[in-house]
């Protein structure tokens, strides 16, 4: 399910911590489902398991999921639209970022209308 692009721009914890997101989102992983193990996961990607559990440390922190000794990690049951509040906080200041570096507004907005447009 979740793939990792070397081309890309982000760091792959990041590009896993936005996959799962958006696999919850799509209501692939359900509230209070396992995710998978830390050490499965690395080894599907052929990654360091350091690097996804950077992943699901930052979700944890962000309170997207959550840990039980000896059992895993889980999908938090904190509400969608709190994790919507919480991506739009970080759009907001990359918007903020975006104006105060002098980017003009219609180049941010062509870049929402390609990244909605774009296909997966």
């Amino acid at each position: 399910m979740i793939k990792i692009n070397i081309r890309s721009g982000d760091p792959i914890h990041i590009q896993i911590e936005k996959q799962i997101v958006k696999l919850i989102n799509l209501g692939v992983y359900e509230q209070d489902s396992l995710l998978p193990s830390v050490r499965s996961m690395a080894c599907d990607l052929g990654i360091n398991p350091n690097t996804v559990a950077k992943a699901y440390k930052s979700l944890e922190q962000a309170g997207i999921i959550y840990t039980v000794a000896g059992k895993g990690a889980f999908v938090s049951t904190r509400e969608l639209d709190e994790i919507h509040k919480l991506v739009l906080k970080e759009l907001e200041k990359a918007f903020v970022d975006a104006k105060n570096a002098g980017v003009e507004k219609s180049v941010v907005l062509d870049k929402v209308n390609q990244v909605w447009e774009e296909k997966e």
